[in-house]
């Protein structure tokens, strides 16, 4: 006989909650509608407190009834749910099958002391195959019960001090990710997006004392001050941009902390919405090194691993560590994942194929740039690109690299930023040569990998690679 918990009582709040929130406005609109209909002696000056008092008590009703019928239980061998109102659902998940199980809380759960526990396995879609609301005591029973961890860990912690092996990323470290982030373009959004609402909020006498101040100021500038004051704004909003990219990163990462116990990497994070993820180390299909091209120069780098059952979370949740410096690259393997700690020597594009590189890539921009040259006034400016964009493209054809051995993969490429791949060969569902008859005048093809995935997988592409190597290690 199965023993039925119930998930803490926090979902009642968060049922309650959602419910609300998206029912505010069909509410507000049913309220203004019928206000006026309903005669004075039937209560009509009271209709919007008596409807707004029966949705509560109807809401609160439903979240509770909810709650009531929303049980699992956890065994050895797997965990069961069981929810529904109208329609029961019922699931046995088994725990070999788990591939991850996630814990994260927002600040007002970790008031209460609340986490919500998302287990996932293989071939799931985006939504967790169980996501339930449990005390942080009672989600790290689980995923011990899970992942065979001792009984006796620190439940105040991930995992006991003494027993693990850890990174962080130092509150310096995202600062150097904040300013060379595209999250500085979210900067430039929010400001635009609160520009757009100014009409909005600010009153109308407001604007046209503004309006009036700025016109007599104005008067009299000459266009060298007009530049310089677009100078000082173009600055202004860049320097807000900064600011808020380093606050949302911090936000993110905070504390970003990756440890490894056992055969089980875990990570945390986050400054309100704290997240703790479990990655077991024998799903992991491939480590990405990502090198941008300023981090590069400043000696950081970031870390991504693609695994089965891992990575739903709109791409974040393959990131393994947001920023380090290249020197911790090397404890990184030795203390978090030995099992790709690996000498290699990377097969370079050869001197041949140079030429070809670079005339395949700026033939179909120059042309562009020719019918801007002739179209657009002053277009002939942009003719001052090209020596970039040779260097660019020399750049990436000089960091294509493959590695072959008994056991691994090794591929690099540049598209902006480096990416080094290392996959177990176990993980490799294929190796494809692709050539066009340029190409193969020059003997040199792509080469193109793909690793086991939840549906279809990864894939990687080098280009521009001496084709007898691709076609000693394609048969592998």
């Amino acid at each position: 006989m199965r023993e039925l918990k119930h998930q803490h009582k926090f979902i009642i709040f968060s049922e309650v909650f959602q419910f609300i929130k998206n029912s505010i406005v069909p509410l507000i609109i049913f309220l203004i509608s019928i206000g006026s209909k309903i005669p004075k002696k039937y209560g009509g000056d009271y209709a919007e407190v008596i409807v707004i008092i029966a949705f509560f008590v109807i809401v609160s009703a439903l979240a509770i009834f909810k709650w009531k019928r929303n049980v699992y239980n956890v065994q050895a061998e797997g965990m069961y749910m069981k929810h529904g109102i109208f329609e029961i659902h019922e699931r046995t998940v088994p725990f070999s099958q788990v591939h991850t199980a996630d814990i994260s809380s927002s600040l007002i759960q970790r008031f209460f002391n609340v986490c919500r526990l998302e287990i996932d396995t293989a071939g799931g879609d985006k939504k967790s195959e169980i996501s339930i609301f449990l005390s942080k005591q009672e989600a790290l029973r689980i995923k011990s019960t899970i992942f065979k961890v001792k009984e006796n860990e620190n439940q105040d912690e991930i995992v006991e001090e003494k027993n693990i092996k850890k990174l962080t990323s130092s509150l310096k470290d995202l600062f150097v990710m904040a300013t060379f982030s595209t999250r500085i373009l979210a900067g430039f959004f929010i400001i635009f997006a609160f520009y757009s609402k100014i009409d909005d909020i600010v009153p109308k006498e407001f604007k046209k004392k503004a309006q009036g101040y700025t016109d007599n100021v104005m008067k009299g500038v000459n266009g060298v001050n007009i530049i310089k004051y677009v100078v000082i704004l173009i600055i202004i909003i860049l320097f807000i941009s900064w600011v808020i990219s380093i606050g949302l990163t911090i936000i993110k990462y905070y504390k970003f902390t990756v440890i490894r116990e056992d055969d089980n990497i875990k990570l945390s994070y986050g400054l309100f919405n704290k997240k703790e993820v479990t990655i077991p180390v024998k799903r992991i299909q491939s480590l990405i090194i990502v090198e941008g091209v300023i981090k590069k120069s400043l000696g950081y780098f970031s870390l991504n691993v693609e695994t089965i059952g891992y990575g739903k979370d709109k791409g974040e949740s393959t990131m393994i560590c947001p920023i380090a410096k290249r020197t911790v690259l090397d404890k990184f393997f030795v203390d978090i994942l030995p099992e790709m700690n690996i000498s290699y020597k990377l097969e370079k594009s050869p001197r041949k194929a140079l030429k070809g590189f670079l005339l395949f890539r700026l033939v179909p921009e120059f042309i562009v740039m020719s019918l801007v040259a002739y179209f657009a006034p002053y277009g002939y400016y942009i003719f001052l690109l090209i020596p970039i964009l040779v260097i660019l493209y020399y750049t990436r054809f000089i960091d294509n690299g493959l590695y072959c051995s008994d056991k691994f993969i090794v591929m690099r490429y540049r598209k902006l930023a480096r990416e080094t791949i290392i996959m177990q060969k176990e993980s490799v569902q294929s190796m494809e040569k692709i050539q066009n008859i340029f190409q193969k005048k020059k003997a040199v093809a792509k080469c193109k990998v793909t690793i086991a995935g939840d549906v279809v997988g990864s894939s990687y592409t080098v280009g521009y690679m001496n084709e007898d190597f691709i076609k000693d290690h394609r048969g592998f």
